[in-house]
C-alpha cells in the first residue's frame, strides 16, 4: 500500500526577521515529528513575511541560500521531504518567486518559478518579479507532486497540464490575502483536488501580516473526492493528514481519467 503523511505549516511570519520565522517554522516541525511526515510544506513568502523592499534584501540564490539549508538539514533529520513554501530567488538581476522540494537527503528534488504572479487588484508582483516559463511534477517514493504558488490556484488549466505529466498530489504554498476571500480559497482547494482528482496540499500564511494585508489561514489537505482531510483553521498551526495514492489511483481509473 502506498501512503504518506502530510503535514502543512501555517505561521504568521514577522516581516524581515528570516531567522526568527525559520526558527517558528523549524518549532512547529520539530513538535509534529511524532506525525512521522513523509512531505512537510510551508506557506508562500514565509521566511520574510510580505514586503518589496524585504524581498530584494533578503533574496537568495540556490548556490547561497541561508533559508536552503536550513531545510536540507531538516528533511535529513526527519527523513522526509520538504516543500520550501516559497523563497524570492534572485538570479543575475532578476528575482523569481520560487519554491524548491528537497527530498529524505537533503538534496533538491524540484524547483518551480511562479508562472502566473499576482497583479490584479492593486497588486504589484509581476513589478519585482520575473514569471516563470515552466510546470513542474516531481517524482517521489510515494507519488508524483505537481507544483504551484498561490495566484496559480486562479487557473484551472494549470492544475490540468501538471496532471497530463502524472501529478499525483498538487502542492499549494499561498499567502492569500484578497478581502474577505475566505469562502472562495476553501472552495478552490476543494475544487482543483476535485476537478483533477488530486490529493491538494495547500500552506497559506495566516492572520494580520502588514499595515494593510491580512491572510486567511485555512492551510488544508483535501482528498481526491474534495473531502477535507484536515484544516489549519485561522490561527497558526498545522493541517495534518494521511494520504492513500492506491485509492486515488482506483479512482482514476474508475473515472478513466486519461481522457484529460
Amino acid at each position: 500500500m502506498t501512503k504518506a503523511n502530510i503535514l502543512s505549516i501555517q505561521i504568521r511570519p514577522k516581516t524581515g526577521r528570516r531567522e526568527r520565522n525559520l526558527e517558528k517554522v523549524g518549532e512547529l516541525i520539530d513538535q509534529n515529528s511524532h506525525l512521522n511526515p513523509d512531505l512537510i510544506l510551508m506557506p508562500e513568502f514565509f521566511n520574510t513575511g510580505v514586503s518589496v523592499p524585504e524581498f530584494k534584501k533578503l533574496a537568495e540564490t540556490e548556490e547561497s541560500s541561508v533559508t536552503l539549508d536550513y531545510f536540507k538539514e531538516k528533511a535529513k533529520k526527519y527523513n522526509t521531504y520538504i516543500l520550501t513554501g516559497s523563497i524570492i530567488e534572485k538570479d543575475g538581476e532578476k528575482l523569481y518567486n520560487t519554491s524548491w522540494l528537497l527530498n529524505r537527503n537533503g538534496e533538491i528534488a524540484g524547483k518551480y518559478r511562479k508562472i502566473h504572479l499576482y497583479d490584479c487588484c492593486g497588486g504589484t508582483e509581476n513589478q519585482y518579479c520575473s514569471y516563470g516559463d515552466s510546470i513542474k511534477v516531481v517524482e517521489t517514493d510515494f507519488g508524483k507532486i505537481g507544483m504551484s504558488v498561490c495566484f496559480d490556484i486562479k487557473f484551472p488549466n494549470h492544475f490540468v497540464n501538471l496532471v497530463k505529466q502524472g501529478a499525483e498530489i498538487i502542492v499549494e504554498p499561498a499567502a492569500w490575502c484578497l478581502p474577505n476571500d475566505t469562502d472562495n480559497w476553501i472552495t478552490m482547494n476543494k475544487a482543483r483536488a476535485l476537478d483533477n482528482m488530486v490529493y491538494f496540499c495547500s500552506s497559506n500564511l495566516c492572520g494580520k501580516i502588514d499595515s494593510y494585508l491580512t491572510s486567511c489561514g485555512h492551510s488544508m489537505i483535501v482528498a481526491p473526492n474534495g473531502q477535507v482531510l484536515s484544516d489549519a483553521g485561522e490561527q497558526e498551526g498545522i493541517a495534518a493528514a494521511q494520504i492513500d495514492i492506491d485509492y486515488l489511483r482506483y479512482l482514476r481509473l474508475q473515472f478513466n481519467l486519461n481522457r484529460l
